[in-house]
């Protein structure tokens, strides 16, 4: 070798060892950076698995009976929250082994050989979310997902998983996998309230544990990975139910069905493939399995709950559930879990000594009014046009429970086909997709029965269950039901010996719950706070309590008129002093509306005089200068949800907006709440039922701040309640004055002109409580309904403020006191004082808007005595007197009306002059003598405790 070649072959050998000293240098620092980092990690997890709270395995128990709790606003236990289903601990050998296959199957094939976690299916969900690009793959064991229903949260984070992980392996330690198992069966929720195996075992079958077979345990496995989705079970309002849309399986709800949903059926199918490809089943079994039809075994099992106070806690609930809902992104499923599994505290606002007073004055049969129930022949009510609205149980259920058809009621045609004449005792309803008709609903009319105080209880009447393909139309719209149903179901339609048709109590449906007629509902908040004090939702229900009235839309009545008319003209420059003429009002066909309550017309009136008296056409008249637009910004200011705006029945007119026939109405609850912003210096706070919730260890989870809204000025709003004090100290309310009478009340009573609704809104310094009377369909109430709802609100509102001082509502300081002529609303002149009605009175105005000029509609005339017309020259001295009269700006011409004069035009100022002592063809001009001004008894500013009478 040469000497070139050599120093060639040392350079390239040092270059080589130059590049392995690099590579080795990259490693260690590689090595050393992934020991750092590891060490880094390590200590972090190490720090996590040390901050982990202990837990003691055999506790497990103990921990799933931590229901949810509700407190009443001082601390006390009101209600412990319980699901749908109880839960019922099962031990390992009781449980069906086919059972504890399907959930291992589906959930952890290789539970009984790892030690909580499985580095296997850890890798295999890793690799199958990064084919996705999301996660599709559970990783967790039995084990992990029994550790996060009992100590961790839902949260989504590698510190919950860590702690997942090492919770794991504390249970492997200290429980055998029968043990742990065991535990996640009684422990995983299963949907429908349903916690535990045995209890989705009486919700969906109605069955015990051991009695499930393969196909049923199948289902139950499968529900784990989506409840809301994978269960059976389905539940729907019953105007959303379709026949040949859905079958039904339980129709015993008042308001509710439940339903068959079929999307658990590819899970379960799943379960059942793992199971045989596993070994843990036949290929017979799963043959026999997969073709069973589920539907035939399914029967719902309701819980039924109970309670003085289920109207309000239920509200607790469900508002509990959309603030989990709104404010923490839980989805409805895991909001209700939260409620019945989590141990929830929740610090409700109900005042317990309130409710119960008024949960004892609504057992009292004596408060509610009777019915003015029509009545045919054979003791059917009917309607105000005649037609039946309610059967007597009697005339439609025989003896043996049989639904009676009459045989005029039906006929057979020529092929055989039955032929159900319409608006006789079935309802049809046409059942409609994409704007055309698919098929035909068939129902039993509601009925009622009396009971032992000859109250009426109503009774609802429910399908009658003739599948839709045997159902259609003819051309009168009676229904044919076709002979293919008749000849195939001989059962199903029988004779009597009178040939009317009977059918059997399995084939149709009536509540055999008689719900007590007319119901009430009542609601007592506290306007500052926007808290809910007490409610009740209905008379004499019991049960599931769901139909909560006090939650319901209702026809308001002249109840709306301070929140859609005064408010709005106080709030815009109107005052109380302002003169409206009560005289017949025309609409835009010319026809005289609106009727006033009261017969005749009363004439002019101040706003003041048209809340104390309810007057309608006042409110239509107002409501026509302000706008009706004006009106529905107030009622949605007022926190009113129940405006329709839209469509052929709207609520953009003066019947609704004045006189309260709205399409749906308002709420007792958010009637409350309406005038409440007037108690509370105009400003709306949302009602609310609870304040806060806590987990089981005491965290706030949710505070419940209310919505405000600012509706009208502090002194708008005060005049608006002054109005309606003197409602109740000498206008339409007197009847609610309280026992102590140094506490002030403010109110307003509503009834409708069908008399189907009666309303009384008041309230005081210290609370505001809406009663609402009615019946569930339209049956007129008695004339002692007007009395009932107010006897009812003193009864409770006086036991609610036993015991409280004396108290007024505040006034604002901008609110100033000031005597008017109630005829003009202006300032009086002496010929005010002389009118022998007694009109000059103090009135209350926002300052600056008190009236300037003085009264111009009292004149002073020489009239004839003999004929009550203007004197003339020649009149006799002897018969000429000097009267104070009132001369409308706008002459009122009787003639012009029907001959109708309001109560108040005997005042009116004559305009014809005295026939008989008159001999000019043309007679002089009437002259007016005005009275000399006094000012300074015009103003009172400092006398705020004037009552101002109204005109009577």
């Amino acid at each position: 070798m040469s000497e070139n070649n050599k120093q060639k072959t040392r350079s390239s050998n040092k270059k080589k060892k130059k590049k392995i000293s690099i590579i080795r240098v990259l490693i260690l620092i590689i090595l050393l950076g992934i020991f750092i980092v590891g060490g880094a990690l390590a200590g972090w997890v190490f720090a996590i698995i040390k901050s982990a709270e202990p837990i003691d395995a055999s506790q497990i128990y103990t921990l799933l009976d931590e229901n949810s709790f509700i407190y009443d606003d001082q601390g006390n236990l009101i209600e412990k929250v319980e699901g749908d289903g109880l839960r019922t601990i099962v031990k390992y050998d009781k449980i069906p082994k086919n059972l504890k296959d399907a959930f291992i199957a589906i959930e952890d094939q290789d539970f009984f050989n790892h030690t909580g976690i499985n580095p296997k299916r850890i890798i295999k969900a890793l690799w199958e979310d990064i084919k996705a690009g999301a996660p599709v793959q559970g990783a967790s064991t039995i084990t992990q997902q029994l550790v996060k229903n009992l100590y961790l949260s839902n949260e989504k984070s590698i510190e919950r998983k860590i702690k997942e992980a090492y919770y794991a392996f504390q249970l492997e330690q200290q429980l055998t996998k029968e043990q742990i198992l065991e535990a996640y069966l009684n422990t995983v929720y299963l949907g429908s309230g349903a916690k535990g195996v045995q209890a989705a075992a009486h919700t969906y079958f109605n069955k015990d544990i051991s009695e499930l077979d393969l196909a049923e345990c199948a289902l139950l496995a499968g529900i784990t990975k989506n409840p809301s989705k994978y269960s059976p079970l389905k539940t729907l309002r019953k105007e959303d139910f379709d026949p040949n849309r859905h079958h039904m399986l339980d129709d015993s709800d008042e308001i509710y069905t439940i339903i068959y949903d079929e999307r658990y059926k590819p899970r379960q199918q799943l379960v059942l493939k793992i199971m045989k490809n596993e070994n843990m089943i036949t290929e017979e079994e799963y043959q026999s399995a997969i073709n069973e039809d589920l539907s035939t075994h399914l029967k719902p099992k309701r819980n039924q709950t109970s309670g003085i106070s289920s109207f309000f806690t239920d509200k607790v609930k469900n508002d509990v559930i959309k603030a989990l809902v709104k404010q923490l992104g839980k989805t409805e499923e895991e909001a209700k879990n939260m409620l019945y599994h989590q141990g929830l505290r929740i610090y409700s606002t109900m005042d317990l000594r309130i409710q119960k007073i008024l949960e004892k004055e609504y057992e009292d049969n004596k408060n509610f009014p009777g019915l003015v129930a029509r009545k045919d022949y054979h003791g059917n009510i009917l309607s105000k046009n005649k037609k039946v609205l309610l059967y007597k149980y009697n005339n439609i259920i025989n003896n043996q429970g049989q639904l009676i058809i009459p045989k005029e009621d039906y006929k057979y045609d020529q092929e055989g086909n039955l032929i159900l004449f319409k608006g006789r005792r079935l309802n049809f309803t046409s059942l409609y997709e994409n704007g055309k008709i698919i098929g035909v609903r068939i129902s039993v009319k509601d009925a009622y029965k009396l009971n032992a105080a000859k109250e009426i209880l109503m009774l609802k009447g429910g399908n009658v269950k003739i599948p839709s393909e045997y159902k259609t139309y003819d051309q009168y719209k009676n229904v044919i039901v076709s002979r293919e149903f008749i000849t195939s179901n001989p059962e199903f339609f029988t004779k009597d010996k009178n040939g009317n048709l009977l059918i059997n109590k399995d084939h149709y449906y009536i509540s055999d719950k008689g719900v007590v007629q007319p119901q009430s509902a009542m609601v007592i908040m506290d306007p500052y706070s926007g808290e809910i004090k007490a409610l009740v939702g209905g008379r004499e229900v019991h049960g599931r309590k769901l139909y909560n009235r006090a939650t319901q839309p209702r026809q308001p009545g002249s109840s709306i008129k301070p929140l859609s008319i005064y408010t709005p003209a106080i709030d815009n420059g109107w005052t109380a002093a302002t003169v409206v003429d009560d005289i017949p009002h025309y609409d835009s066909h010319g026809r005289m509306w609106p009727k006033n309550w009261y017969r005749g017309f009363k004439g002019l009136s101040t706003l003041r005089q048209g809340v104390e008296w309810s007057m309608n056409v006042l409110a239509v008249k107002i409501g026509e200068q302000i706008g009706v637009q004006t009106s529905i910004d107030y009622l949605k200011k007022f926190g009113i949800t129940s405006i329709v705006e839209k469509g052929r029945s709207n609520d953009l007119n003066l019947s609704a907006v004045a006189l309260g026939g709205m399409t749906k109405g308002i709420s007792p609850l958010e009637m409350t709440a309406a005038y409440a912003a007037l108690a509370n210096e105009g400003i709306y706070i949302q009602p609310k039922s609870f304040t806060k919730v806590t987990d089981r260890e005491g965290n706030v989870i949710l505070e419940n701040e209310s919505y405000k809204n600012f509706v009208a000025s502090p002194e708008a709003a005060f005049i608006v309640t002054d109005m309606m004090r003197t409602t109740v100290t000498n206008g339409t309310a007197t009847r609610a004055r309280l026992n102590n009478k140094n506490i002030q009340v403010a109110g307003k009573t509503g009834t409708t002109s069908d008399s189907y609704d009666a309303w009384f809104v008041g309230y005081t310094p210290y609370y505001v409580g809406a009663v609402w009377m009615g019946n569930d369909l339209h049956i007129e109430l008695d004339k002692k309904a007007t009395r009932g709802k107010l006897y009812l609100w003193k009864k409770v509102m006086d036991q609610v403020h036993e015991g409280l001082p004396a108290k007024s509502f505040k006034k604002p300081k901008n609110v100033i006191s000031v005597a008017v002529d109630t005829k003009s609303g202006k300032l009086p002149t002496d010929l005010s004082r002389l009118d022998p009605r007694g009109t000059v009175r103090n009135e209350y105005f926002i300052k600056g808007t008190e009236p300037k000029e003085y009264d111009d509609v009292h004149v002073l005339l020489e009239i004839d005595t003999s004929t009550n017309k203007l004197a003339t020259p020649y009149c006799p001295p002897s018969l000429v007197e000097k009267r104070v009269f009132v001369k409308r700006k706008i002459p009122y011409d009787p003639a012009k009306n029907n001959g109708i004069v309001p109560n108040d035009y005997k005042y009116e100022a004559p305009i014809e002059y005295c026939p008989n002592h008159n001999e000019f063809t043309n007679p002089p001009p009437i002259e007016f003598i005005p009275s000399p001004l006094q000012p300074e008894d015009n103003a009172n500013e400092n006398n705020d405790n004037i009552i101002i009478d109204s005109q009577n």
